[in-house]
This record gives structure tokens, sequence and C-alpha cells, in this order.
């Protein structure tokens, strides 16, 4: 664990904590997460599609379709940046534990 006071220093109030395990936790439900979207954006688009198709002929089903669209691509991105995120969030608790240890060496001449 690193702490950091609001002076630069270790510790204190008004500083910061930083918990690499909660880290990674957060980077695991994160990718949980990004993995179910697919999922869901499929149901949500085979629901559609039934709509769609009685529908037809009429200026909704097209506009019903078009919103469907819109939705996917922003749940894909959605789903991409979590994802992503996730990863950012592994990488970064591993450079806590690296700082961490990096710090200790050089503390015990190591």
């Amino acid at each position: 664990m690193l702490s950091v006071g609001p002076d630069g220093g270790s510790g204190g109030s008004g500083g910061f904590r930083v918990e690499p395990d909660e880290l990674d936790g957060a980077a695991q439900t994160a990718g949980a997460v990004a993995e179910q979207v697919p999922g869901g954006t499929s149901r949500v688009l085979g629901a559609s599609d039934e709509a769609e198709s009685g529908l037809r002929g009429w200026s909704t089903g097209s506009e019903l379709d078009s919103c469907t669209d819109e939705w996917k691509r922003l749940l894909d991105g959605l789903s991409a940046e979590m994802d992503r995120q996730g990863d950012n969030l592994r990488q970064t608790a591993a450079n806590y534990r690296r700082a961490e240890q990096d710090a200790a060496a050089g503390l015990t001449g190591r």
C-alpha cells in the first residue's frame, strides 16, 4: 500500500492511499461487465428486430432500426472502453507494486 500525505510525505490526513489489490478488483469488475455487454446488446437487438417486423411500411420501423443500431454502436464502444480501463487499472496496480518494491529495495540497499 502506498500512502502520500498532503506535503508529499508518507501518511497523514488529506493525502491519498493506494491499495493495489483494490485496483485489481476494480479491473476485474470492469472486465466482467465489459464481457456482459455484448450479450445484453444481442437480446436488445433481437427484441428490436421483432418489433421492426411488425412495423414494416411505417416510418417508425426504420426509426426503431436506426435507434437500435446507434444503441448497439454506443454499447459496443462502452464495452471496449470498460475493457481498456480494466487493463489500465491492472497496469496501475502493477506500477504501484513495483514502485513499493523499488522503494523498499532502495531503503535496504538491495
